[in-house]
């Protein structure tokens, strides 16, 4: 407790996500001992401004005592840097916060598929309809939304985790208390019941514009990766993708609906730049799989029969192969007959098991799904030749090529 009161005593004098902070922690070692120097002026060569000297003389014992019956009143819960529950994913940034305020389960943060969502506040709507599709995929294989709390893409994001009662995470950029955004005021306590609402602000902080670029650095740093639904040049969300970039986080894309459209100049830019495409829940899912395939449920996401929106990126209002072939079967039709699909002759199966085709299925059959470079270093194959081969092996149908340049044996 006494750490998270001198903490607290430094975010009331520097201010929430100032880097000073952490050069005077470094400095002093301890939060004790930052303090007692800090109070005492004795070190001359912090250069501190006037403006923070002044707050130093004025920050005292009863304003930090005041400021935790304030958070007890609003049944605020505090994490420190040096808490069992902090976020380690955090430490990797620059300038982590040394304090979180929260409300809901904290434990979300840790050894979950945590996804930033991020875009603009006047989304348009074949925008939304792609995002709802994506999110109610995501949540339901076990992904949590983080958003920053935005009208538009970032609220859409956790009003569906909330549709299909699953757990999200809203980062605010001002204090727990303060009614913002208006239209969506109380919907934070909402996802507190189920999720977690958190923020590095101090209660009462009202949110001013300096705030935001402050909780993107955050917002980017709690995820995997950062997916950017739709963004224009100057757009804020592209703060956060470009801290994911520089913070070693992926970056995803949703591409836009008209090449054209200013409105998606943003994503645009980072799509160019190398962040990777997505035209459905799988091109996220795929990337993570491989590391974390005991953590996203795989039934959801191979079961033919699970409900899908039709507006998927690519393919907006057409139905599945499958759905056409029922309805073909329920009404056929003797006027116009169906000819059928072009067969390939099957692969003897003497050729499968020679060579490096066999060594493929002896090496993919054991496994679930296998990225194209696992089996390349595993089966010591020039890519190339590997590629050609694992071609030849869907055509024969032996082989099912999934998003991510990840197979797996039919």
């Amino acid at each position: 407790m006494e750490e998270i009161r001198c903490l607290l005593w430094l975010v009331m004098v520097f201010g929430a996500g100032n880097p000073r902070i952490w050069t005077a922690l470094h400095r002093y070692e301890t939060p004790q001992r930052t303090c007692e120097v800090l109070r005492a002026g004795s070190d001359p060569e912090l250069h501190l401004p006037e403006h923070t000297q002044r707050r130093i003389r004025q920050t005292g014992k009863a304003q930090i005592d005041e400021m935790l019956a304030r958070c007890q009143k609003l049944e605020l819960s505090i994490l420190w840097y040096g808490d069992d529950l902090y976020p380690e994913q955090l430490f990797s940034i620059v300038n982590p916060p040394v304090l979180l305020f929260y409300q809901g389960n904290p434990e979300l943060l840790q050894n979950h598929l945590l996804l930033t969502i991020v875009g603009t506040r006047n989304p348009s709507e074949y925008s939304l309809r792609v995002e709802k599709t994506i999110c109610h995929d995501l949540v339901q294989l076990g992904f949590i939304p983080v958003t920053g709390y935005a009208v538009g893409i970032d609220i859409t994001a956790n009003l569906c985790a909330l549709e299909e009662n699953k757990p999200s995470i809203a980062l605010m950029g001002c204090g727990l208390d303060i009614a913002y955004p208006l239209p969506h005021a109380n919907l934070k306590y909402e996802i507190a019941q189920n999720g977690l609402i958190l923020s590095e602000f101090l209660p009462g902080t009202t949110p001013a514009p300096a705030n935001f670029p402050l909780r993107n650095r955050v917002l980017s740093g709690l995820s995997m990766g950062t997916l950017v639904v739709q963004a224009p040049a100057r757009s804020g969300a592209l703060i956060t993708a470009e801290n994911a970039m520089e913070q070693g986080r992926d970056v995803f894309c949703v591409p836009p609906a008209d090449i054209f459209d200013k409105r998606y100049m943003g994503v645009i830019k980072y799509l160019r730049d190398g962040a990777i495409p997505v035209f459905d829940s799988r091109d996220i899912v795929y990337e993570y799989y491989t590391n974390h395939a005991h953590m996203i449920a795989a039934s959801a996401l191979y079961d033919e029969n699970r409900e899908k929106s039709e507006s998927l990126v690519m393919a907006l209002g057409e139905k599945t192969a499958k759905q056409k072939a029922s309805k073909s079967e329920e009404q056929p039709s003797e006027s116009h007959p169906t000819e059928p699909d072009p067969v390939i002759d099957p692969l003897p199966e003497e050729e499968i098991l020679e060579g490096l085709p066999g060594q493929v299925m002896e090496l993919l059959r054991p496994q679930t799904v296998m990225h194209v470079d696992q089996i390349a270093a595993e089966l010591d194959a020039p890519m190339d030749v590997l590629m050609t081969t694992l071609t030849e092996l869907e055509l024969y149908g032996k082989i099912e090529r999934l998003p991510g340049k990840q197979f797996r044996v039919l």
